[in-house]
């Protein structure tokens, strides 16, 4: 009887073991297109069949460096997502279009689209995308490969990759960025041999090599100008770090960490990335400095993360290697959303981005076939204060090809405690000019690397033009089109008057037509009294800024001929609060006026 028993045991594990066998293969994955350029204006379709009983899944995309159909080690895990059977993530009823969903009636199977915009999809070369059950055991993990190739273009850089200047660094990644704003226009990866190949439109680049573990000096990039039908060959450097910074990705609210997400390093001109690995963890080579640590946003939408401004820390690797330098991130919790179109047609794979008023966090997004987009914002107050409002617009560098031929409208200071969601269509208005001119300091020498727009409110609408940095005269110019633009210089932040020690000089108004003006901007340094451009919003009425250092008392005089001594006084700051202060003459009655700061008293 014993025996008996024990035979039907192993009969039952037998059958049951075969049953599993057969669920384990009979899970399937496609990607769709398989094979695409770099230019691909398309999505990507995931299919994945045998699903049972609406088992969760887990989908991962690594980039497959040496292109062997195999997830070595050290390949980085450049995204990863969940998706269940007729899952879809809402907030306050709209769907997340960024979040993947199943769009397959089926109950056995899941269909999504990805948006092929977010830069590490585009990367040249191949990438395999891998499924597994979430939790883990219920299926084998299954596999798909994608290449992506060149686009057909005239226009190519191509040469080697060294490592520490020596010896030529297999599968190291060249990434192009635009010389203005340093967008990001292309990627690569280079074969065993260090070789790398990448096609672009005309334009100017400089070229960064990159890979985990590594860092490249930004001051060592090239710049390459690239004609009509032209190759250009530069070779580059990647460095290993002597250093090692590490640590973890996670969620705050939960704690549960986060995979495949782009890390960036930045310190005194050099940069590296890195990926997190599946348990969140992140590891870069270093030097013994001070490295700034950011997350890239793009990768983030996709699974609903807000991404921090500015930089997430700063690791102080100067003793020696950090560890423990983990970085928590918030879901969000609300919801901008609307399409864009360009004369009525909507337009996909835009970028669109949301940033809080205190410029803390940033959400990113991007348009789908239908140029519909949902990008999501926060009113978690324990991440920030009550009342903080937020903006939303396309990104700097997404309105790349026919969109350098638009100005997109944006929704500024919403407050979004109040309503889960906000529905904000974005519009496209032709440019039809350009408005140039140069920022100089008060000697009249030029400030380079700071970026110049324009704003203006075109049938209800408010517009900004793309900000473009000054170049090494001071020049500037970007597209515009018919009405009243504030023309203005980057007060805070990246690519800012105050990182050089500027006063931000206040708008400069500009009226088209007449079409292609010039506008000059002078910026005064911070540690001294300056005066803002002044507007004229009545006949008898002057209002303009006052800038200067907090804590001093300041007397603004006003004159009708600048010639004379016979300047009186409009008004006297005491104590200085903040700058800038605005300064209103209300009897300016005569036909010119002059005005000027004095310390004091």
């Amino acid at each position: 009887m014993k025996i008996r028993s024990v035979q039907v045991v192993l009969l039952l594990f037998m059958v049951a073991f075969f049953n599993a066998n057969l669920a384990l293969a009979s899970v399937g994955l496609t990607v769709s297109p398989s094979v695409i350029s770099n230019t691909y204006p398309g999505v990507i379709t995931l299919n994945i069949t045998g699903l049972t009983n609406f088992q969760p899944i887990k989908v991962q995309t690594y980039l497959d460096l040496n292109s062997n159909g195999v997830i070595d080690p050290g390949e980085p895990l450049i995204d990863v997502f969940n998706l269940k059977e007729s899952g879809v993530t809402t907030i306050g009823g709209i769907t997340n279009l960024n979040v993947p969903y199943d769009s397959n009636p089926a109950t056995d199977a899941i269909t999504a689209t990805l948006s092929f915009a977010p830069p590490l999809q585009n990367v040249v070369g191949q990438k395999i995308y891998r499924v597994i059950s979430n939790p883990a055991g219920a299926f084998a993990p299954v596999i798909a490969i994608a290449d992506v190739t060149n686009a057909t273009l005239e226009q190519s850089v191509s040469g080697v990759v060294y490592s520490n200047g020596v010896s030529p660094m297999p599968n190291a990644i060249v990434v192009a960025l635009t010389q203005t704003n340093q967008n990001l226009a292309g990627a690569t990866v280079a074969d065993p041999s260090g070789h790398y190949f990448l096609t672009l439109a005309s334009g100017s680049y400089y070229l960064l090599p990159a890979l985990p573990g590594y860092f490249a000096s930004q001051n060592l990039s090239p710049l390459v100008i690239l004609t009509n039908g032209m190759a250009a060959t530069n070779n580059l450097t990647i460095s290993n770090g002597v250093v090692s910074i590490s640590g973890t990705v996670y969620d705050i609210a939960n704690s549960n960490t986060l995979g495949g997400v782009l890390v960036q390093a930045q310190s005194s001109g050099l940069m590296g990335i890195t990926f997190t690995d599946t348990n969140g963890l992140y590891t870069f080579g270093a030097t013994s400095n001070n490295w700034k640590i950011n997350i890239s946003g793009e990768g983030l939408a996709r699974r609903g993360y807000l991404t921090l401004q500015g930089g997430a820390l700063v690791a102080d690797a100067a003793a020696g290697s950090v560890s423990g330098a983990n970085i928590g991130l918030y879901k969000g919790d609300v919801l901008f959303y609307g399409q864009l179109t360009t004369n009525n047609i909507p337009v996909p794979n835009v970028s669109i981005e949301c940033n809080d008023d205190g410029q803390v966090y940033s959400g990113k997004a991007y348009t789908d076939l239908n140029g519909n987009y949902a990008v999501a914002a926060l009113v978690n107050t324990n991440a920030l204060p009550a009342g903080t409002t937020w903006y939303a617009s396309t990104s700097s560098g997404s309105q790349l090809g026919l969109l350098n031929n638009f100005i997109f409208n944006f929704v500024d200071n919403i407050d979004l405690s109040s309503n889960a969601v906000y529905l904000q269509n974005l519009v496209g208005l032709p440019v039809t000019t350009t408005i140039s001119g140069r920022l100089l300091n008060p000697q009249g020498n030029p400030i380079t690397g700071v970026s110049v727009g324009a704003s203006a409110t075109i049938n209800g609408l408010f517009y900004g033009t793309s900000y473009v940095d000054t170049d090494t005269n001071g020049y500037f110019l970007f597209g515009a089109a018919t009405g009243s633009w504030y023309v203005n210089a980057n007060c805070c932040g990246n690519n800012s008057l105050n990182q050089l020690g500027f006063y931000e000089p206040g708008d400069v108004e500009v009226t088209i037509p007449p079409v292609n003006p010039v506008v000059n901007l002078t910026a005064y340094p911070t540690n001294q009294p300056a005066l803002g451009q002044p507007l004229h919003p009545s006949s008898s009425q002057f209002d303009f800024n006052l800038y200067g250092p907090s804590g001093y008392n300041y007397t603004v005089q006003g004159s009708t001929n600048v010639a004379n001594t016979n300047w009186f006084t409009i008004t006297v700051v005491s104590n200085l609060s903040s700058s800038p202060y605005l300064i209103q003459d209300n009897l300016a009655t005569n036909s010119m006026r002059f005005y000027r700061a004095l310390l004091g008293p």
